[in-house]
């Protein structure tokens, strides 16, 4: 029993040690875990105070920061599609003039075909040309030599003529006979 009423004692200290201080309290200390209107007042007055301060020191700095942000974000997307849309013209200028080079590479290739073709031609036709001169002067050649060999032939032949008809007839023939019968059997041949 001694053990229980041992164990009592403390619960029973401990009792009044609470109602001590609870009758301490009421007389003239604030329980914080209380509600009263005073409280709440002065909890909305330091609430406001805070807010106003916050609204000038964080408030305002991070709202302006956020909206040059808004508008570095906006500036950067803006600059981008410019630079899309000038890419794309770029990008179309170049087209269009790898198209030109491209066509006038064309054009000079053909240029320089149709002149190589033209070039050949006339270099076969004066080689024609020549080759028709060179034939034309042979031909001349051969009809001026065939002439001479044709004369020749027949002054020869009108010698030997009258050689023949001289040792046929044994007679002798003056020049101007010898001339005279030359010529009309050089008519006759």
């Amino acid at each position: 029993m001694a053990d229980s009423e041992h164990k009592t004692e403390p619960n029973h200290d401990l009792i009044e040690t609470i109602h001590a201080h609870t009758a301490h309290e009421n007389h003239g200390e604030i329980n914080p875990m209380e509600i009263s209107g005073q409280m709440v007042l002065w909890t909305w007055i330091v609430f406001a105070i805070t807010l106003a301060v916050l609204y000038k020191v964080a408030w305002k700095p991070i709202l302006a920061m956020l909206d040059q942000r808004e508008k570095n974000i906006q500036e950067a997307l803006d600059n981008a599609e410019f630079l899309r849309k000038e890419m794309a013209e770029l990008e179309a200028v170049r087209a269009k003039k790898l198209a030109d080079a491209d066509e006038q590479s064309k054009a000079v290739l053909d240029a320089a075909r149709k002149g190589a073709h033209e070039q050949a031609k006339a270099i076969e036709n004066k080689a024609r040309d020549e080759a028709a001169i060179l034939t034309e002067n042979a031909h001349r050649e051969i009809e001026i030599s065939r002439a001479l060999a044709e004369d020749t032939l027949r002054l020869e032949s009108a010698a030997w003529a009258r050689e023949l008809a001289g040792k046929l007839i044994n007679e002798n023939l003056d020049d101007e006979k010898n001339r005279a019968l030359t010529d009309r059997l050089i008519g006759e041949l």
